[in-house]
């Protein structure tokens, strides 16, 4: 069974959780500004931002999941493409993580909302 340092699991791991959080994060200001503001031509646009961010933040969830299942059925290691994948991954997550953070600030802001 192929194997991953524990530093790289436990990155992947943590970001699994972090991307969790910025889904729910966005999820929840969607309902606010829903809630307060409705669905208006002013707010459309934050709208249509909140799901590109959770679309974003999915894919690269979906990705680790699909990424490890990979590399823990593979025999007796795992390819280099996938390490790769994970790899780069790993970066991309990190900076769609941080730019969905600041769109939901960003928002949440703009709206005063809590």
């Amino acid at each position: 069974m192929a194997l991953l340092p524990n530093e790289t699991l436990t990155t992947v791991l943590m970001l699994q959780r972090e991307l969790l959080e910025r889904l729910n994060a966005a999820t929840a200001t969607e309902y606010e500004l829903l809630e307060v503001y409705g669905e208006t031509d002013e707010t459309a646009d934050y709208f249509d931002l909140l799901q590109n961010a959770k679309e974003r933040v999915d894919t690269y969830y979906t990705r680790f999941y699909v990424t490890l299942r990979r590399v823990y059925n593979s025999q007796p290691v795992a390819d280099r493409d996938t390490l790769e994948i994970l790899a780069r991954s790993i970066d991309e997550a990190e900076a769609t993580s941080a730019s969905t953070d600041a769109t939901v600030r960003e928002i949440r802001r703009d709206f005063n909302l809590p």
